[in-house]
């Protein structure tokens, strides 16, 4: 009966062995996120914009390469946001690298992508409005470039991103 015993308790043993072992690296590396992104926070409130850039892409290329979606999409988030405060044109190449990221990106992260970037659209279409409207529509049109979109493109684009 002792032999019946101890070969039950090792199994199960081993499997808590596993488990703590497991929960202790997936904390590691969410306190590892949480600090990172507490330096962010302190580089915004100093007004260090790119420093908190150069921290964000640090956490965008970890979050890549252990396929950690949640991280990646918090990272473009903050990527787009951050690049507003710096570049001119920073909804347009926003929206660029979304969608490659969309291409990229598996379920759930792909619909949140496509929602963000219908969102970016939309923010595009309201900014460019005035302009829009003075367009005429194309036919057998190259219309990789937003900055030559009408108001009917974005309006179809949009759909179809919140569509899906």
């Amino acid at each position: 009966m002792k032999l019946k015993y101890s070969a039950l308790h090792i199994p199960i043993v081993i499997l808590l062995t596993v488990f703590i072992i497991s929960t202790s690296n997936a904390q590691k590396s969410m306190d590892d996120y949480a600090s990172q992104w507490k330096k962010i926070e302190n580089f915004q409130k100093k007004g260090l914009t790119k420093s908190a850039l150069a921290e964000v892409e640090k956490i965008y290329s970890l979050a890549k390469s252990t396929n950690n979606d949640p991280q990646i999409t918090k990272s473009l988030l903050f990527k787009i946001n951050l690049n507003n405060n710096i570049e001119e044109d920073a909804s347009v190449k926003s929206i660029d690298s979304l969608e490659k990221e969309i291409a990229a990106a598996g379920q759930p992260a792909n619909s949140i992508l496509q929602s963000i970037t219908a969102q970016l659209y939309w923010n595009y279409f309201q900014q460019n409005r005035y302009k829009l409207y003075q367009r005429t529509n194309t036919e057998n049109f190259d219309k990789k470039d937003i900055a030559t979109w009408t108001s009917d493109d974005l309006h179809h684009e949009i759909g179809e991103l919140y569509v899906a």
